[in-house]
């Protein structure tokens, strides 16, 4: 069965039309588009479907030279997503000649070792400029695409899933990847050192202490547990330039990197927004998920406090509420164990493998009970469903008019799998097809 959503990272100088690229490949607008270089100040990402294959994309700042720091700068960038981006897409503008930026970025994608292919971007525009101009640059898939006008992007799409499809499955001894998240200061390194009893990680009361990705290795149930404690996500808009922001990149990598994280969360401040758009990032990444209540000896209690943290907290990540929920405290050693019990867990069922007489039987009878809703005469029939991928699970679902399924009908269907199967800690993916299996369809769940 397939494995988790792999990655896919676009590159290049500013204003070559990378944001663009990334709307119109996943159907969005979730990133800025401008004329000014340097509009995307860290990196966004979103999940597509193509040819049979879902894959996810992450659009990143622009390699700049400005201060005369292009080397470093462009490296801790490529560095980032090169550690766990399956393909990498160096974008160019079609229109120009090749500049000494764009040589930086070839030259550091194909540095990495990963499979690379040149999008000439804004080819609408190019005049008689033709591929030869940028052979040079080394890469030998050059397709172009127009953002604007969508041409090429299907090439594209197409060419990235013959590279994914030669990407080795991910091998099931190697160390389970746990990945410690959250905003600064909430206690990430502090759980970090008391899981492997001692101190790896810096601890400070500063925000932004951890600037990298500090790892170690330690052995629960069995399993080999590699840790990522990651440099704490701000709210966007809120990333400094500079070293910040690759920091919040290399986060955001670690993330789609681990098979679970650890939403770290601070029980003397409460739930705000940032620690909701992280855990939308864990799920768009396909990941398991725990929530962790860290300083909980900081708080006042009475016998009601948990019970009332437990409810707020419900309702604020209703978008998770299959994520298992713990209260620790890194500095006395509360339910710290518990987490790596958890992690191991949802590892399992993060394979599952659901029986498909059952799973249609089950299918049938939602459908049953409550039909999808229609429009203008059309009215989506359910054939039947299959799982068709693991880590995470992934039940495809073939039917009429796919298109016309309202995420309100995923969620019935997703909450009632889950009431019949524990896919506790684990996302799941309901992916909705033609029941003649049209791959042709490029949507953004």
């Amino acid at each position: 069965m397939a494995a988790q959503y792999p990655l896919v990272a676009i590159v290049g100088r500013p204003n070559v039309g990378k944001s663009s690229l990334f709307n119109r490949l996943t159907g969005t607008r979730s990133a800025i588009t401008d004329g000014q270089p340097g509009t995307t100040r860290d990196a966004n990402y979103g999940n597509v479907d193509w040819g049979g294959m879902r894959f996810t994309i992450v659009d990143t700042a622009g390699l700049s030279r400005a201060d005369g720091e292009i080397e470093l700068q462009a490296q801790d960038q490529i560095k980032a997503v090169a550690t766990t981006a399956a393909v990498i897409v160096v974008a160019v503008d079609a229109a120009t000649m090749v500049t000494s930026e764009d040589q930086d970025a070839a030259r550091l994608a194909l540095k990495t070792g990963k499979p690379v292919i040149l999008a000439l971007s804004k080819a609408d525009t190019a005049g008689n400029l033709i591929a030869d101009e940028f052979r040079r640059l080394g890469i030998s898939d050059i397709i172009p695409v127009s953002a604007i006008h969508g041409r090429g992007t299907g090439d594209l799409l197409d060419a990235l899933v013959e590279k994914l499809d030669r990407v080795p499955v991910k091998d099931e001894t190697a160390p389970l990847k746990l990945a410690l998240i959250g905003r600064p200061n909430v206690g990430k390194s502090s759980i970090l050192n008391a899981l492997i009893g001692k101190q790896k990680s810096i601890v400070s009361n500063i925000p932004g202490t951890t600037r990298d990705v500090t790892s170690d290795s330690i052995k629960a149930h069995n399993r080999e547990i590699e840790l990522l404690d990651t440099a704490g996500l701000r709210r966007r808009g809120k990333i400094e330039p500079g070293v910040e922001k690759y920091s919040s990149l290399r986060t955001l990598t670690a993330i789609y990197e681990a098979d679970v994280c650890v939403l770290v969360l601070d029980a003397t401040d409460g739930v705000v927004a940032t620690d909701l758009n992280i855990a939308g990032q864990v799920i768009e990444a396909g990941k398991g998920l725990i929530l962790v209540m860290n300083k909980w000896d900081a708080v006042e209690k009475d016998d009601k406090t948990q019970a009332t943290m437990t409810h707020k907290l419900r309702q604020d990540f209703q978008f998770v509420h299959w994520a298992p929920l713990v209260y620790t405290s890194a500095t006395t050693g509360l339910h710290i164990t518990k987490i790596l019990d958890l992690v191991v867990e949802i590892e399992e069922r993060r394979k599952i493998v659901l029986p498909t007489g059952p799973l249609n039987r089950l299918i049938e009878a939602l459908v049953a009970k409550q039909p999808p809703a229609g429009l203008k005469g059309k009215f989506p029939k359910v054939n039947y469903a299959t799982q068709t991928g693991t880590n995470p699970p992934t039940i495809t679902v073939f039917c009429t008019y796919p298109d016309l399924i309202h995420f309100s009908y995923r969620r019935y269907m997703e909450n009632n799998i889950r009431e019949n199967y524990d896919l506790t800690g684990t996302p799941i993916h309901l992916d909705f097809r033609h029941k003649h299996g049209d791959n042709l369809r490029h949507k953004v769940k």
